[in-house]
């Protein structure tokens, strides 16, 4: 190849004049009309490259540039001699000699940014300056048809490309991390000065939680991370920050351009969150359709993250299923497992007689039972539990799951503790007015409960159609026995828990008082129960 430097151009004449604006309108046309019909860019190029080349005079006709999924492709028309035609492209700008001919080559670009080359190869040699000059202006009108259409398609295919990795990035089970890695990735491809997303809490509507980014970096995250003017503003107006616009939040970001996208559920009225972007100079149109889409795609991962985070809500504690959510692969942590495990059954004393005598319609009965029952959550709970499952009155706490990072003898401890501050509760509420009332009227010495602790293998998991926490074992079935012969107040635990708690060196536990042991046959047991009282 010998590069020939282009030369100078030479005056215009009228009838150069008319070939170009003819040309000019051809191509636009071809390409017009492409983008009507929705044509790719290998079709667009099949439909303009034999009128262009009969329109030029050419030999062959090449485009490099990137396709829709933005991998650089060579697309081209004629005889190349056997060459290929990218390798050509890809050197100097202008015009060089070749044994197939004389190529001039162009570069193709819209305000500084390149969207690719094209080059045109004539038989035989340059020929002299006149009309070298004829032919780089001949290019230059087809390139210039050519900028726009291919700028509009790289811009499509970027913005296509960057939602794909924001959605695979919200896809990751960790929505904290996804969420960073989203932002992080739109920062890469647009100015993205502040973002915001504050969204609420699944299980606490009234609760707020943010995290806010400067230039795809994260700033401040609600708990770990908190920024001293946001959590102010949550203190001041706390939800309705989600309604109406972004005034109140401008204070915050010094008075810059903000702009606001709700994120609404279709199914409710009330919005999930809010995602506010701010910037001294403002946003692009392109800027701001990629926030639109990435809003939109947010709104969904935020349903399913609030939709898990309500299901596990069911059965433990808030911290619990923060930290299960940290963990990519949290779902491990739910698979059916065999472990041991501390198991309680805490059953209100006489309740059968209660509701027959004590209450004047079922609405009230359930209003009793969900105000009791939820203060028996929350002891077990307390003490690192897992809420199984209510059967009637009766309720069914775990203690180990879902991490099992305790030993038994914790696990044994923090069952028992369980198991007193539901005693204790329960003899409180017994000393409210109504209550008492209630226990008189049905002749009950007052509120109690029964309680039953074991501790003993079982398989726990995510089992049935609804995925409910649960357990299931020959010691869940004694546990069940076991409360069953407990008395008013009373609590009974099994030999295994006694056991554990001897090797306890927890003030707590030495001051535990446990009456003798004691065999009990029960039906359809083969084995006695060995059981101790726990002492009140």
């Amino acid at each position: 190849m010998t590069p020939v430097p282009p030369s100078p151009p030479a005056e215009l004449s009228l009838e150069e004049y008319r070939f170009l604006r003819q040309l000019g309108r051809v191509t636009d046309d071809l390409l017009e009309e492409s983008l009507r019909e929705r044509e790719t860019l290998t079709q667009c190029f099949r439909r303009c490259f034999p009128t262009l080349l009969q329109h030029l005079g050419a030999r062959a006709i090449a485009v490099t540039t990137r396709d829709e999924e933005l991998v650089e492709q060579t697309w081209s028309e004629g005889d190349w001699g056997g060459v290929f035609p990218g390798g050509l492209l890809a050197g100097p700008m202008g015009l060089s000699v070749h044994d197939t001919g004389t190529l001039l080559t162009q570069t193709l670009d819209v305000a500084g940014s390149p969207v690719g080359t094209l080059g045109v190869l004539y038989a035989g040699p340059p020929g002299d300056a006149g009309v070298t000059a004829k032919r780089l202006r001949a290019l230059d009108v087809v390139a210039e048809e050519l900028d726009t259409v291919l700028m509009l398609v790289h811009t499509a295919s970027e913005k296509h490309q960057v939602i794909l990795q924001c959605n695979e990035h919200l896809a990751n089970p960790v929505f904290e991390a996804g969420m960073d890695h989203a932002v992080r990735t739109l920062a890469q491809r647009v100015r993205l000065p502040g973002f915001l997303l504050l969204y609420r809490d699944a299980v606490q509507p009234h609760v707020l939680h943010y995290r806010t980014y400067r230039h795809g970096q994260l700033e401040y995250e609600s708990g770990e991370q908190p920024g001293a003017s946001l959590e102010s503003l949550l203190h001041q107006h706390g939800t309705r920050l989600l309604h109406g616009d972004a005034g109140v939040l401008k204070r915050l970001f010094d008075g810059r351009t903000t702009e606001a996208v709700l994120i609404s559920a279709a199914t409710r009225s009330e919005p999930l969150g809010k995602i506010v972007v701010w910037s001294n100079e403002g946003f692009s149109a392109y800027a701001m359709d990629l926030i639109r889409v990435l809003a939109s795609t947010l709104s969904q991962r935020l349903l399913d993250y609030n939709r898990e985070r309500i299901h596990l809500s069911q059965f433990f504690p808030t911290g619990a299923i923060d930290a299960l959510l940290e963990d990519p692969d949290y779902a491990r942590h739910l698979r059916a497992q065999v472990q041991e495990v501390g198991i309680l059954f805490a059953d209100i004393n006489g309740f059968t007689r209660i509701c027959e005598q004590g209450f004047d319609s079922p609405r009230s009965i359930g209003r009793f039972v969900d105000e009791w029952s939820a203060r028996v959550v929350d002891c077990i709970w307390a003490h690192g539990g897992v809420f199984d499952k209510m059967v009637g009155d009766c309720v069914i706490g775990l203690f180990g799951p879902p991490f099992f990072q305790t030993d038994r003898v914790r696990r044994a401890e923090a069952a028992v503790r369980a198991a007193q501050d539901i005693q204790a509760f329960t003899a409180e509420l017994s000393e409210r007015e109504e209550v008492s009332a209630l226990c008189r009227r049905v002749k009950l010495p007052g509120l109690g409960v029964a309680v039953g602790v074991n501790l003993a293998p079982a398989n726990c998991g995510l089992f049935g159609p609804n995925r409910n926490y649960t357990a299931f074992s020959s010691g869940m079935n004694q546990a069940a026995r076991l409360q069953s012969l407990a008395g008013f107040r009373e609590t009974l635990v099994m030999e295994s828990v006694h056991e554990a708690l001897r090797q306890s060196r927890e003030p707590f536990v030495r001051k535990l008082q446990f009456g003798p042991l004691t065999e009990t046959p029960v039906k359809n047991v083969a084995q006695p129960l060995r059981h101790y009282q726990l002492k009140p």
